[in-house]
């Protein structure tokens, strides 16, 4: 599985805007979801740059919550391999939690146990660079069109499937579990945040109604915002609020700390 993203961080209100996943049983393709997702915000520039995708690209695209039945169905049961799991783990737990198929607080947010290459590489090969299209290129495999969510998905099952028999020969790392115990155990997503909400925000959040806050930024300047609450996240143990600023007109991310005040407008 791969996913290509509006930028680093589900925790600060980036989203995927690309899954690429295929099943493999036995080394066989079954089955394969391959789609463009609406963010329902903008794209960071920076992200943009690095996959190719654009606002315009998104215009029309289903939401994560659209795809979301098809693509458990095909996760069901399964091994989820991705480079570097943690990364996409982080999002599609995220992307669960918005769309109601997670409970705050739920650990793991999905089921399914993660195996990342990008550990394997770095635990017991020598690649001169660990990213996924040099791993590739020092393995023979065919690449496609990096920052791709199902051209990197293929380049990750065909690095898996020639790093297995050296890892087999070298460590004798013959089953999942070998391969989960030496990654250093299996990887989940991470339970859905569930910080403190003040009771305005938690009715403004089941409700979909605005709230008038007041703000205080890094430098202690204050400023009134009428947002729509979207849904809450944390990071490092700190609450933020994701929001549609009307102000702006843009999606912001608050930290719940720095709300002195908020009523239901």
């Amino acid at each position: 599985l791969d996913t290509e993203t509006t930028g680093l961080n589900p925790a600060m209100g980036h989203r995927i805007v690309e899954l690429g996943a295929v099943r493999l049983e036995n080394w066989q393709v079954v089955a394969e979801v391959s789609q463009l997702i609406q963010p329902e915000r903008r794209m960071d520039p920076k992200a943009s740059t690095v996959n190719g995708i654009t606002d315009m690209d998104l215009q029309g695209q289903p939401t994560f919550a659209q795809i979301a039945s098809g693509l458990l169905a095909l996760l069901n049961g399964a091994l989820v391999v991705a480079h570097n799991a943690a990364f996409d783990a982080a999002f599609l737990g995220q992307e669960l939690f918005i769309s109601g198929l997670a409970l705050a607080g739920q650990r793991p947010s999905l089921a399914n146990p993660w195996l990342c290459t990008l550990t394997l590489a770095r635990n017991f090969f020598h690649f001169g660079s660990n990213s996924l299209s040099n791993i590739a290129l020092e393995l023979g495999v065919r690449m496609g069109q990096a920052h791709r969510a199902l051209n990197d998905v293929y380049m990750t099952a065909a690095i898996l499937q020639r790093m297995a028999p050296q890892l087999e020969q070298k460590l004798q790392l013959r089953t999942v579990g070998d391969l989960l115990h030496a990654q250093g155990g299996p990887i989940y997503t991470p339970p859905p945040p569930a910080p403190f909400l003040p009771t305005p925000i938690q009715d403004a959040l089941q409700n979909r109604r605005q709230l008038h806050i007041l703000y205080i930024d890094a430098r202690g300047g204050q400023s009134n915002r009428v947002i729509t609450p979207l849904y809450p996240t944390e990071l490092n143990g700190t609450g933020y609020l994701v929001a549609h600023c009307h102000q702006k007109d843009e999606q912001r991310t608050f930290r719940l700390d720095r709300i002195f005040s908020a009523r239901i407008v």
